[in-house]
């Protein structure tokens, strides 16, 4: 069988779900032919520039107009009329692509892809079944379209919002859960002792992982900092991804410099380094510039055992082997979180998404929200200092897993291709 998995570059958790059911499928299904492409970049490398880039500034610079923006876009308005013109341009040359590939069955890991072959099969009659990963843990409009066969939540509430809300028949909603790296669950990793004695660390204190995210560095610098203040003796293991300038940063904390500067220039400055335009537009916004550009100054002399990693290709262990995480609430990072039943302290929600991501985490005890970097300590501390508390966010990641995510997925894209062939 061949299978289509659509993805794009809006924050790492599309990508990683869509590596996580093709590596799935792999595995368990040899013959299968499984094919990934970025349907955005696929459409047009500028729009994929301006979507990619223009998420990152939004989320960054001005996070209330993204969260307005958000919201606006849930309901009918003119920015979803004008997506929907966007749609349109997109699937005229997607679909080439697409009939080129041939596909059985094609999986979307993103809201704009599954749209985008949404619109392309109400208006050319395109037969092959279509399945949505909403990839948070609410939906939103943007994952709604005609053509889609199937929708795979991560939460019961996001099954009744679609059902009630956006009036989806609730026998095409499926909720399986994200899909997530079978190692991820508990129980299928790595021991704690294993890998807490490769780290040199001790087996009997408690262990907290921070896994920064795609974007910022003073921030996760002062939070970090902050939790050198607690009064218990435990250690860290901090995560940066492929942010080099955050690992940079936090290397030189390490080593005990005083004062960093964090600036970062803007994603289209490197990429467009001749468009004096562009760097004058730049320079000339103060606004910008002062959000970009600021100075970690340290505070305290304070240690605590810590390793630092660039980018891995094995967090799974270092979740295993932690009994917190702190982190901000994407939807990949959290379900790969609850699958090991590592509690949550998650921080910088972004307005949209992240927000519904960190409340529905509240609501069901798998996390609790951080809201100033000033007071990691405190909440960080008192959960570390409270093995009851953290046994029950255990349980209730466990209660609230999804296990078997990417087989069931699988399994319903084999069924509808077949109900298709049947046909």
């Amino acid at each position: 069988m061949k299978v289509l998995i659509l993805t794009a570059s809006t924050g790492g958790g599309h990508n990683r779900a869509s590596n996580a059911l093709k590596t799935y499928i792999n595995e368990h299904d040899p013959s299968a032919d499984v094919t990934i492409i970025d349907a955005i970049e696929e459409c047009s490398p500028v729009l994929n520039i301006a979507v990619v880039q223009g998420y990152k500034a939004l989320v960054t610079l001005t996070p209330a107009l993204f969260g307005a923006m958000y919201k606006s876009s849930d309901k009918e308005s003119p920015l979803s009329e004008t997506v929907n013109i966007i749609y349109q341009q997109c699937a005229k040359r997607l679909q080439p692509v697409i009939e080129t590939i041939a596909p059985d069955v094609i999986i979307s890991c993103h809201p704009f892809a599954g749209a985008i072959v949404g619109y392309m099969k109400e208006k050319t009659g395109y037969a092959v079944p279509l399945i949505t990963i909403v990839t948070d843990f609410l939906p939103h409009r943007a994952y709604i379209a005609g053509g889609i066969d199937a929708y795979i939540t991560a939460s019961s509430q996001a099954k009744d919002i679609l059902a009630e809300q956006y009036e989806i028949d609730r026998s095409s909603i499926y909720d399986y859960g994200h899909p997530v790296f079978e190692k991820f669950y508990e129980g299928n990793g790595r021991s704690r002792d294993e890998v807490l004695d490769e780290l040199g660390f001790d087996r009997n204190k408690r262990t907290v992982l921070i896994m920064a995210g795609s974007f910022g560095v003073t921030d996760i610098l002062e939070i970090y900092e902050n939790l050198l203040n607690i009064d218990i003796d435990y250690q860290i293991i901090v995560i940066t991804g492929r942010n080099k300038r955050l690992y940079d940063a936090f290397d030189e904390l390490l080593h005990n410099a005083n004062e960093i500067v964090t600036e970062e220039e803007p994603e289209l400055l490197k990429r467009f380094s001749q468009d004096n335009v562009l760097r004058f537009m730049y320079n000339q916004s103060e606004m910008v510039k002062e959000k970009l550009t600021r100075t970690f100054r340290r505070t305290t002399d304070k240690h605590k055992p810590t390793k630092l990693f660039f980018f891995i290709d094995n967090v799974d262990d270092y979740m295993h082997a932690s009994d917190l995480i702190v982190t901000k609430p994407g939807g990949l990072t959290t379900s790969e979180s609850i699958a090991c039943a590592l509690p949550m302290v998650v921080f910088k929600a972004y307005p949209g998404q992240e927000e519904q991501n960190a409340a529905l985490l509240a609501e069901n005890n798998i996390g609790v929200i951080l809201e100033h970097s000033s007071e990691a300590a405190a909440t960080v501390g008192a959960l570390l200092s409270d093995g009851a508390k953290l046994d029950a966010m255990r349980e209730s990641c466990r209660r609230f897993v999804h296990k078997n995510s990417c087989r069931n997925i699988y399994e319903l894209a084999k069924k509808l291709a077949q109900d298709q062939k049947n046909i």
